[in-house]
């Protein structure tokens, strides 16, 4: 798979406005007269620069959405028009053994950034009726009064009855890749990767697995975009980590391993099918190349001796508080050291008062907005207090990182800052007021003072507490507290278990449309009612599955329906309910006794499949 470098891409190129170089002689010292009309020269030109700015606003591509395919299977060609749309429905050229269907365009309007943005699409379906190699022309489209030119699409076309092995087939559906910006870097230095999964349809995806042995990996975090690569348009999940190398030597990053499922169109699906039956999930896991990682020890030379790891490139900055004190009076020292790297594991510079300063342990935390852009602060806070007032600065530290990008090392220093000691005001004594009383007196004040009770008398239960409605009255917060704890207990196992709230929410649109399609069958409203029943009947099946009710088609009844139990009269009865839903396109069933059969055979294949056991 060749790189992503090759979009499609077209402007409208309107022809020039008629100008030559009689219009520019003066400038070549020649004398002409001028134009007869000079502002009929000017409106041309403004409409032709107005014209030219809004055509060039108009982009636009075309894709085929794979480009293998065998005789008898359909390919769709999007022609997509971004910042407008043609003049009509484009035309495509003639291309022997292949046949051309427009579908129904679609239209769409954003704003962004205050700016209205309009998009159309025009899909085509291509079937071949021939096997060999084939080329989709370049054609060009009209938009406004200029013209859009494609570029030449290649299609494979195999014979009906050909093989193709699942890693082919999947191929032209999806692929993965791994990016970083170099493969040279030094032992501790971060980089930045990204993991792109290309799908042309897909659901139900997880985190990649990647493996990098002698690589410590943050979490990955992800967003999604689009980009055509060759002739094929491809939706794609952008994954980003930071990887840091732990050793030295060529370690191999990778593959990564994507697991997820991917939406294939069946063998003869028709893309206009009402019901969506031509679409069936996949699950599949690809594996990308693996990158080779060239990773260089730190240099032995030139290292400082306080050099502790740190590798990146970073700035210092110290401040301390209050500079005028007393002995014993604390002073706060800051540090911060901000930069880019792996700031987490940066150990802050270790800082040294000695034996005139009593120390506390510091506080350090780290700030990183954007962990991916691997910028941030790390933060020291520490407590001194001097010790006497000999004490007249606080000592400078330094601190010493390897700079990858200059392959050097570098120390930062901080100077000694001057600090102010006073020495401690000395504690005044208590005064002490000696008095003297005689043994009388003092026998008197003791008796001012009333005795402990030590007899507290006869208990007695109060008549409150024999009343109903005091306990009834008690008991009202209790209850409403195991009510309240009750509810939030099972708000939080719903909130953990997506398959239970799938289920009951299943339940609760199934309920609903058992009751629409009851009523829908009393009015006789076919069309509705045999929609109605076909989406009723994914969602159930799908819920019970495990699978997303797009991809339920009939074929999931004897491959997994009946793995988990279901009795032979209920997988009959669910393709009976399939195959009216399909023939009702053609001959619908307008009698009302007959929809409320169906209905009512729908309920009962609903209460048996609600009866199964489902893993997990």
């Amino acid at each position: 798979m060749k790189s992503p470098k090759n979009r499609v891409v077209g402007r409208v190129c309107p022809q020039r406005a008629g100008l030559t170089s009689e219009h520019f002689n003066g400038a070549l010292g020649q004398t002409r007269p001028p134009p007869r009309s000079f502002f009929a020269w000017l409106l041309a030109a403004g409409c032709f620069l107005i014209l030219l700015s809004s055509a060039h606003a108009v982009t636009f591509s075309a894709a085929l959405d794979r480009t293998t395919i065998r005789v008898g299977e359909q390919v769709v060609l999007t022609l997509h028009f971004q910042g407008g749309q043609p003049s009509g429905v484009p035309r495509l050229p003639t291309v022997a053994n292949l046949q051309f269907q427009a579908a129904r365009p679609t239209q769409s309007t954003t704003l962004i950034n205050g700016q209205l943005s309009q998009s159309v699409t025009f899909p085509f379906v291509i079937t071949a009726s021939q096997p060999g190699d084939y080329t989709i022309p370049s054609f060009n489209v009209p938009v406004g009064a200029g013209t859009l030119p494609t570029q030449p699409l290649a299609l494979k076309v195999l014979p009906a009855n050909a093989k193709i092995s699942d890693t082919e087939a999947f191929r032209q559906f999806t692929f993965a890749k791994i990016r970083v910006g170099k493969t040279n870097f030094f032992v501790g230095e971060p980089f930045a990767l990204e993991v792109r999964l290309y799908f042309t349809g897909g659901g139900e995806f997880q985190m990649p697995a990647l493996r990098g042995d002698g690589f410590t990996l943050t979490p990955f975090q992800h967003q999604q975009g689009q980009e055509q690569v060759g002739n094929v348009a491809y939706r794609f999940l952008l994954f980003r980590a930071v990887a840091t190398p732990v050793k030295a030597g060529k370690l191999p990053l990778g593959p990564v391993q994507c697991s997820f499922n991917l939406h294939l169109r069946s063998s003869g699906g028709d893309v206009f099918d009402l019901f969506n039956r031509g679409v069936r999930a996949q699950p599949v896991t690809i594996l990308s190349d693996p990158l080779d990682i060239l990773v260089q020890p730190l240099p032995t030379e030139g290292r400082p001796a306080d050099f502790n790891g740190a590798v990146g490139n970073f700035q210092m900055t110290a401040s301390a508080a209050p500079l005028d004190v007393a002995v014993g009076d604390p002073v706060t020292v800051r540090v911060q050291v901000s930069g880019r790297g792996a700031l987490d594991s940066v150990r802050m510079p270790p800082l040294d008062f000695g034996e005139a300063f009593k120390s506390y342990p510091p506080s350090v935390a780290t700030e990183m907005p954007d962990p991916l852009s691997m910028t941030g602060v790390r933060k020291l806070e520490q407590v001194v207090q001097p010790q006497n007032a000999d004490v007249k600065e606080l000592p400078a530290f330094g601190f010493s990182f390897f700079d990858p990008d200059a392959r050097t090392y570098r120390t930062l220093k901080h100077a000694a800052t001057p600090l102010r000691v006073r020495a401690a005001a000395a504690a005044q004594a208590p005064t002490v007021v000696m008095t003297t009383t005689n043994t009388a007196t003092a026998a008197a004040a003791a008796t001012e003072l009333v005795h402990i009770k030590p007899h507290l008398g006869v208990m007695a239960a109060s008549g409150a507490l024999r009343r109903p409605a005091f306990w009834l009255v008690s008991g009202v917060p209790f209850a409403l507290w195991i009510a309240l704890l009750t509810r939030r207990k099972q708000a939080e196992k719903l909130a953990n278990n997506p398959r239970l709230r799938r289920r009951r929410g299943v339940e609760k649109l199934v309920n609903a449309g058992l009751a629409e399609l009851r009523q829908q069958a009393a009015a006789a409203q076919a069309e509705a009612f045999f929609v109605n029943l076909f989406r009723l009947l994914q969602e159930q099946l799908g819920e019970r599955l495990g699978l997303p009710a797009s991809a339920i088609t009939e074929e999931v009844i004897d491959e997994r329906v009946r793995a988990l139990g279901a009795s032979e009269e209920t997988c009959r009865s669910l393709h009976a309910l399939f195959q009216v839903c399909n023939a009702a396109r053609y001959a619908p069933v307008r009698e009302t006794s007959e929809l409320s059969k169906l209905a009512q055979q729908f309920s009962d294949a609903v209460d048996a499949l609600r009866k199964l056991e489902v893993a997990g």
